[in-house]
């Protein structure tokens, strides 16, 4: 497996697959859904369990995208929301229920998937994301 670590120096960005950084609680469906994106071409970093822990991986190492699980135990996911929108990075919910990315105008206009998905469709819909942004 090519996972990225979340502990340590800065990620190097020797090759040019995309990273996704996953914020997942699940532990199982985190590894799952990581492997799924691995096998389809995609850097992983994570799973992180956590809001927090997704913020200040995001403060200081590069990203092309994420997929934010929701619900978070630490909160909505709307301050990861704007982050990730303040640095211009493309997101995914892949959420529990469809409303809980109601919670702020970032989280309900990024593309959003309902748990359980298809790992095909969430690499579907990053594999767009990711034209977008580098066509």
């Amino acid at each position: 497996m090519s996972r990225i670590h979340t502990e340590g120096p800065l990620v190097r960005r020797d090759d040019h697959r995309p990273t996704v950084l996953l914020i997942e609680e699940d532990p199982l469906v985190g590894l799952a859904v990581g492997e799924t994106l691995e096998e389809a071409g995609y850097r992983v970093a994570g799973p992180l369990a956590t809001q927090a822990q997704a913020l200040a991986w995001l403060a200081s190492r590069p990203l092309d995208l994420a997929v934010i699980d929701l619900p978070l135990r630490d909160g909505d996911g709307s301050r990861l929301a704007r982050a990730l929108r303040a640095r211009g990075v493309p997101f995914l919910v892949h959420a529990d229920r469809p409303r809980d990315a109601a919670a702020c105008t970032e989280l309900s206009a990024a593309p959003r998937l309902t748990k359980p998905a298809w790992h095909r469709d969430l690499v579907h819909v990053l594999d767009q994301l990711a034209r977008e942004v580098r066509p």
